[in-house]
């Protein structure tokens, strides 16, 4: 999981999930967990009024993808966090490191695929090693209102705004090369 200032980023085995909660609810919510309301309420014009929060999340597939890709972290952090959530110590954890990317290995036959962060946006390479076809990587993005690209940006419309993803770069290994992927929409 990572976080997208108003909003997660999941990683799966066979691909990732973005959720996106709405600009201006999330500023409400964590003016209000961060005691600048009350509580679950926010007042306007003199009146209470509940808090909501509207929020859209799509996923993204690798399609026919290795279903059990090994997961590598990289780029530990020297910080680490600690987990204490409810009564039952069996359940805290401490210590957890924490990583600035990950590596998923032959997610297709000799093709990796790294996610990072980058200038504070999330992105992710695809990785080619000898052996491996980049015309097997195909993308499937299920619960996106639209597709759309523009300055060589994916633009993911959503019923909370538009996300733009950074175009992926594949990096071939054998000619050791670095090249935009070309986004196309069906």
């Amino acid at each position: 999981m990572g976080d997208l200032g108003n909003g997660a980023f999941f990683i799966h085995q066979n691909g990732y999930t973005v959720l996106q909660h709405h600009p201006e609810d999330w500023r409400e919510v964590t003016q209000s967990s961060h005691g600048h309301s009350h509580g679950k309420e926010k007042v306007k014009d003199g009146k209470k009024e509940k808090l909501n929060l509207r929020s859209h999340a799509y996923k993204v597939e690798f399609l026919g993808a290795n279903p059990n890709p090994v997961v590598i972290p990289d780029k530990a952090s020297v910080t680490y966090t600690n987990n204490f959530i409810g009564n039952d110590p069996s359940k805290w954890a401490t210590g957890c490191k924490i990583y600035g990317a990950v590596v998923l290995k032959d997610v297709y036959p000799n093709i990796d695929v790294r996610y990072y962060s980058d200038v504070g946006r999330l992105k992710y390479d695809l990785i080619v090693n000898p052996g491996g076809n980049p015309s097997k990587i195909i993308l499937k993005y299920d619960g996106a209102d639209k597709l759309d690209i523009r300055n060589k940006e994916l633009v993911v419309k959503t019923s909370v705004g538009d996300i733009r993803e950074l175009s992926p770069s594949v990096i071939s290994l054998k000619k050791r090369e670095e090249r935009k992927c070309r986004l196309s929409t069906l």
